[in-house]
């Protein structure tokens, strides 16, 4: 668990989404994000599809790599649980689990 007596002052830092970008992008990230003195960042935010392709299918290997990106670059992790994007096979498979409004529902009755 990180907090401001661990690391000796409150984490700075926000999302940060690097599976949308190519190496270099990634570590030219890295620099900036030292330069702004930045020390954790949230992971994973809206990554799910990506890790599971299907019921049955995980693949971390790309998570792994951002991982060990930003250790080597000393920053710390929250690590989110991307709930809010789940993938398009869950809401085809499991329609009970997309979100509606009470609007939506009104209209549907």
């Amino acid at each position: 668990m990180v907090n401001s007596l661990t690391i000796g002052k409150m984490p700075y830092g926000g999302d940060y989404n690097p599976e949308q970008w190519d190496g270099a992008t990634r570590q030219e990230d890295m620099r900036l994000l030292k330069l702004a003195h930045v020390d954790i960042v949230t992971l994973n935010v809206f990554n799910w599809s990506a890790l599971q392709k299907d019921d049955e299918e995980y693949d971390f290997r790309e998570l792994d790599k951002i991982m060990d990106m930003v250790k080597e670059n000393r920053l710390k992790v929250c690590l989110a649980t991307s709930t809010a994007a789940h993938p398009a096979w869950m809401a085809r498979k499991y329609p009970e689990n997309l979100i509606y409004s009470e609007r939506q529902t009104k209209q549907q009755n």
